[in-house]
């Protein structure tokens, strides 16, 4: 069995249903912004469009056997996250996203914009899980939610929405390493991400792309040593990573992801996304046990999944 715990599904537009011509290497993927910046307008300009079937496909063409869906950037909600997991009720499941603030201008949000996103992000949380039947936050960062820098200042900002996330004992996603989409760069060292697992213990806090293969992954593994409910996905790093981090917290700490999107799919340059994400897994010389707690184990246990 494996679990793609990282999909960014709903949300995609029209403009993106046919990359071929654009997306063949992973820079094609990292600069398509400033390469087509009519692209980014499009997400948020053009209705949304299901491209779930898609995923299946994908899945079943390189033996997946569920995946855990998020909202992709553009004009999704958490409703119709819910309703294609509905739609796919035996291979998907769902995560619920919280927006911040950007502000009613090009300036910063003023600290009455950031109160009311952290006031709605906890709402948020509490209708995906009790009436969407979601089961976690998708990847969020400080950006909209706080202007601070300091690890502490931001985990007081982020104290509603991870009150919020305890009550229900759900994981949570925090991204790390580089991102394809402008601003918040800042928030990718995931320094700020220590001072919030320690406070909250039961909280599973997922740090994405551990690192991403660059310097990032040591203070990734530095805040994963010192907090037992921190996880790491395998999204975009290397295999060097992944054998140092089971060698040094363990197997089940760690779980198999994609990043399959509306861009990333069409890679085709060496290889495509699913055969690339497997091969960092080959790369780390697993053994056959740690693989299968990374591929699918961790994930069940982490996101409590029903797989009967």
């Amino acid at each position: 069995m494996i679990i793609d715990t990282h999909v960014h599904l709903v949300g995609t537009t029209g403009s993106f249903l046919d990359l071929a011509d654009k997306i063949k290497r992973v820079e094609d993927v990292i600069n398509l912004n400033s390469r087509h910046p009519e692209m980014f307008q499009a997400r948020h300009s053009e209705a949304a469009v299901d491209i779930s079937d898609e995923l299946i496909k994908d899945l079943d063409r390189h033996g997946l056997d569920r995946a855990i869906i998020q909202q992709t950037t553009g004009r999704g909600t958490n409703d119709m996250v819910a309703e294609t997991v509905k739609k796919h009720p035996d291979r998907l499941f769902g995560l619920v996203r919280v927006r911040g603030a950007r502000g009613s201008s090009e300036d910063q949000p003023s600290e009455e914009e950031l109160a009311s996103s952290r006031a709605r992000a906890t709402e948020e949380i509490a209708r995906g899980i009790e009436e969407l039947g979601l089961i976690g936050v998708d990847e969020t960062t400080p950006r909209g939610f706080s202007v601070e820098t300091h690890p502490e200042k931001i985990a007081r900002d982020m104290k509603p929405i991870m009150d919020m996330v305890s009550k229900y004992k759900v994981p949570i996603q925090f991204p790390t390493g580089w991102s394809q989409y402008p601003g918040g760069l800042m928030y990718a060292d995931p320094v700020w991400t220590d001072d919030i697992a320690g406070r909250y213990p039961d909280v599973p806090v997922i740090l994405t792309k551990m690192g991403r293969g660059l310097h990032h992954f040591d203070t990734a593994l530095s805040i994963a040593m010192r907090n037992t409910n921190v996880y790491f996905d395998t999204v975009g790093t290397i295999g060097e990573h992944i054998r140092i981090a089971v060698d040094t917290i363990g197997a089940d700490r760690i779980m198999f992801g994609s990043d399959w999107s509306p861009t990333w799919r069409w890679l085709s340059e060496p290889s495509d996304l699913y055969t690339m994400r497997k091969k960092t897994l080959d790369d780390a010389n697993l053994s056959a046990t740690e693989r299968e707690q990374i591929e699918w184990r961790t994930a069940a246990t982490v996101f409590s999944l029903n797989l009967t």
